[in-house]
């Protein structure tokens, strides 16, 4: 037999570091696991029992995503705990537009080369943390280490959530009406959305301007620009419970144009007071520096809304008080309208 003897590290794929990496966050993983979870970590399948009790007529509602391009700068400055925390944020915030309560999350992860430590923050440290937060239990997931697939430092990450409701009280927009009102909740800069747009406005930057102090940011630039997604299911599942909503948005790719309508019936339209949002500074340095349209930034960006709840005039004050957290602004009304939906910016 040849000395020069083939196996799986040689060609790129470690084992022994996916086990290590596996070791580090299981009890990161184990801990957002209740009674439900039947089978999780090292399972062919992971298993989840949901408890039904008070739902007479369940649906489950699921979506999948990814952090597209921002893993690209995730990488370049090694933000692996965010990256995690983004992935969650970006897939829960669209099952919870529904009215559903998250109950379970899968990971999947393509990457150049494991390394244990980077993983462990990622999945543990990020991705587990945050479904810790919400009650959501991460049972499963993949690491596919793949040379020939992605570059040094590249890597992808996607996931994959369930949520329950009952379809009885599920949010489809059938409640609003005209004279509702349209209540803003803070994003804390871009969330995922809009990426390759972001690194094309700031190609030229050297590692020094992406690093250094902004006094506009009160931060870097990369440091804001990697703030992880923020997660709105707590403050939306307790808005729902208290039967204040009518309708909800997920502000991702699109901007409030595109979304706010998807979640609005024909025959209403949306009337946004752009006056009413406070802009984030990171948008204005974006836009500045790739000598952007204001149009085609919010209709890329959320700008400074990360999610849009639609509720009654009564209901307003106790939703925006349940939604403090997020520093909830009225920022619009639904009125008459003639056909399919759209939202038009009053300034």
């Amino acid at each position: 037999m040849s000395e020069n003897t083939l196996d799986y590290q040689a060609s790129g794929v470690s084992i022994e570091a996916q086990d290590e990496a596996i070791a580090a966050f299981r009890q990161d993983v184990e801990s957002t696991h209740g009674p439900e979870v039947v089978a999780g970590v090292g399972a062919f399948g992971a298993a989840f029992a949901p408890d039904l009790t008070g739902i007479s007529n369940p649906v489950l509602v699921n979506s999948t995503d990814s952090l597209g391009t921002k893993t690209i700068v995730h990488s370049r400055f090694g933000t692996w705990e965010n990256a995690g925390r983004d992935v969650v944020g970006c897939v829960v915030n669209d099952i919870i537009v529904s009215g559903a309560r998250p109950l379970y999350f899968l990971d999947y992860l393509g990457i150049n080369k494991v390394v244990p430590e980077q993983i462990h923050q990622m999945v543990g440290k990020g991705i587990a943390a945050a479904c810790r937060e919400i009650g959501c239990a991460l049972i499963g997931g993949e690491i596919a280490e793949m040379r020939d697939v992605y570059k040094p430092g590249d890597f992808d990450l996607a996931g994959f959530a369930v949520g329950l409701v009952d379809r009885g009280r599920m949010l489809d927009g059938s409640g609003c009406r005209e004279g509702s009102v349209l209540i803003g909740l803070e994003s804390n800069g871009v969330h995922c959305n809009g990426f390759s747009l972001v690194r094309a406005a700031f190609s030229e930057l050297n590692h020094d301007q992406w690093t250094s102090y902004n006094e506009d940011l009160d931060s870097s630039l990369a440091h804001a620009l990697l703030q992880p997604t923020v997660c709105y299911a707590n403050a939306v599942g307790r808005c729902f419970n208290a039967g204040l909503l009518q309708a909800a948005a997920h502000i991702s790719g699109g901007g409030l144009q595109d979304n706010v309508p998807r979640v609005v019936p024909d025959g209403l339209d949306v009337e946004v007071d752009r006056s009413a949002i406070s802009i984030l500074p990171v948008f204005d340095i974006i836009q500045s520096h790739g000598n952007i349209s204001t149009a085609e930034m919010w209709h890329v960006f959320n700008m400074g809304i990360g999610f849009a709840l639609i509720v009654s005039h009564e209901s307003a004050g106790p939703a925006m008080e349940i939604c403090a957290e997020h520093n909830p602004r009225l920022i619009g009304r639904l009125v008459k309208g003639s056909g399919k939906s759209k939202l038009v910016f009053r300034d």
